[in-house]
Parts: structure tokens; sequence; C-alpha cells
């Protein structure tokens, strides 16, 4: 049903997809070869053939190698990285980012998947966030304002992401009400008019929209060195920067809005905006006002996640459950977007 629906919707199945990079390690045979190993292999198998499993997403297949002495991470998209990118997009910011030096390089895009540098460095964990660690929050800042300001590509100009994406786990959603949630969870009427109330509310206020992220959590970012570098762009795009900002700092303990104000005025630094302390305190209301949707849009994807991985569909109703609680216990803050 889920392939049926991608392919109806004009989702591609195996060929085309944007250029890579030059100077890259390895021909695009053999990188097809890699992604075609990280999807089909094992753990096991994958170790036995020099691959290095990493983290498996919840859209992704993710493993590292190294090829004449480049270490690499080898990207194998899922069926779920199609439903919430176009198919001329996928992979476009991933090459803009790592050609500016925000992200990785990437020496080879498909709809199969990317084969990029692997970064060297730690990955930030929510608390790092949280810490008052002033050198961390403004490298982890100027990268990201570095980010909102590259230009917009063309393939990926559109409505902000955050609704493309929430429209489209909702229609999918909404296709198998046999595997809603029992229990803690309104119908999907009731969600869909938020959804629609959330949008109107921002489109109302004329949210500031940038290249964004649009999953910009801590563990997508990787620092070495005193520099901050941002990982998987699955989700950039037109995008609110209030979204990626809120993002950042989200988290059910331990709070610092030192921290957060400190980040938000190296930013608006960093982005050449005017960063007095009316400036920062503008932005923090602004970037406060996105906590419930970064709980929304969250709710949403759980919602529809069952009928991509459907033998764990207790724990998606479970995190769906969850994240809309969140979202009615803060929704009240999105009126005060700017």
């Amino acid at each position: 049903l889920v392939a049926e629906w991608l392919a109806s919707m004009g989702f591609p199945a195996s060929k085309g997809g944007p250029p890579a990079c030059k100077g890259r390690p390895a021909a695009d045979s053999e990188c097809e070869a890699l992604l075609e190993a990280a999807g089909a292999l094992g753990d096991r198998e994958l170790a036995a053939q020099g691959f290095e499993p990493l983290t498996v997403g919840f859209a992704n297949r993710v493993c590292a190698t190294e090829r004449r002495g480049q270490p690499l991470v080898i990207k194998r998209y899922t069926d779920l990285a199609f439903l919430r990118l176009t198919p001329e997009a996928i992979g476009a910011v991933d090459l803009l980012a790592g050609e500016a030096g925000v992200g990785p390089r990437v020496f080879h895009s498909s709809p199969r998947g990317l084969v990029m540098e692997r970064l060297e460095g730690r990955t930030l964990e929510e608390a790092d966030m949280h810490k008052g660690n002033l050198a961390l929050l403004e490298a982890v800042a100027a990268s990201l304002a570095r980010l909102h300001q590259l230009p917009m590509p063309k393939v990926s100009k559109g409505e902000p992401m955050l609704w493309r994406a929430a429209d489209k786990m909702m229609e999918l959603a909404a296709q198998r009400p046999d595997v809603w949630p029992t229990g803690g969870m309104p119908g999907i009427g009731p969600v869909l008019v938020e959804v629609a109330r959330a949008k109107q509310a921002l489109a109302a206020r004329q949210a500031k929209v940038v290249l964004g992220h649009g999953d910009f959590k801590p563990s997508n970012v990787i620092l070495h060195e005193g520099s901050a570098r941002i990982i998987d762009f699955e989700l950039a795009g037109p995008n609110y920067r209030g979204f990626d900002l809120m993002k950042a700092f989200r988290t059910a303990k331990g709070f610092s809005e030192d921290s957060m104000r400190h980040f938000l005025g190296a930013y608006l630094a960093g982005t050449g905006e005017a960063c007095a302390e009316e400036d920062v305190d503008a932005l923090m209301t602004e970037a406060r006002a996105f906590e419930p949707l970064t709980w929304l849009e969250a709710a949403v994807f759980f919602l529809a996640l069952p009928q991509f991985k459907p033998q764990e569909t207790a724990r998606w109703h479970s995190l769906a459950v969850d994240r809309w609680a969140k979202f009615e216990e803060t929704k009240g803050q999105l009126e005060s977007v700017n």
C-alpha cells in the first residue's frame, strides 16, 4: 500500500537524482554498490564486509566505511524519505550545505541515498545546549546562521516543509484509520483541524521563512575543534526559522533560558541582524511560540509510521500520544508568533 501510494504521488523507485560533487573517493557505480549493500545486508554482514553500522534512523539506514583513505558515511533511504520530499529535491540541500562547509561533503547523491564524508568530532546531546558553554553555543549558532542565509535551491522552493510533511503524513494516516491509536488521541478530524489552525496562525503573522534544517536537534550537530557542522538535511527546505531555533533547545528537563538567550544573540549576530537585548527578547518570543509545533509535527509523524514499520505499531502509538499531549499543553504559545 505504501509503495503504491508513493508511486501514485510521483515519487521515484530507483534511477535519477541530483549530481554528485567532484573529487570523489569512489565512482558512481561503486557508490551505488555501497548504497545497495547498506540497504540489503544485515549488521553482521555489513561488519564482515568492512562497514560500521551506525544509528538506524526512522527514515534511513546509515553505516560507515572507508574508500581510498576517505572515511565515508553511507545513508540509504527508505520509502519514508520520499514521503517527505519531492523527487527532485532529495539530496539538494545536503549538496548545497556540503559545498558551503555547513555540512559534510557529498560525494554521491541519488534516489537510493547519499555517500558523504564522515565528519570528525562528537555528536551533541540535548544537555550540551543548556550547560552555559558559551563557545559551544556560539559555534552552533554560527553554523545555523550560515545555513539560514544560503540561497534556496530552486527544486526546494514552495510551501514550508513543516506543512508539506504534515499534510503528506496525515493524508497517509487517513487511509488506514484501522491503525489509528485507540486511546489518548482524538480522531483524524480534530488533528487535521489543529494542523489547519496552526498553519493559518503562522500565515497571518508572517513568521519568517528561511532555508531551514527542519530537524535541528542537537544530535544533528557535530562539534570538532571548536567548530560545529550540521548533518541530516533530509527535511531541509523552506521553513520557519523559529522552528529550527526552538528544536535546538526543546527539552523535557534542565532547560536553560540563559543558554538559549546567548545562542539567539550569537545567531542574530551571525545573520547580520540587530542583536541588542530587545532583539533577543523578540526572537526568544518567536522561537518559544514554535514549541507546540515541534510536538505537533512529531505526533503526526508517529501517526503515519505504523504503515512503514508495522512491527512496532505499539511503540509509535505511545510516542504519538505522548507528543500530542505535549502539543496540547503548549499550543497556547503559538499565539505569541510575531
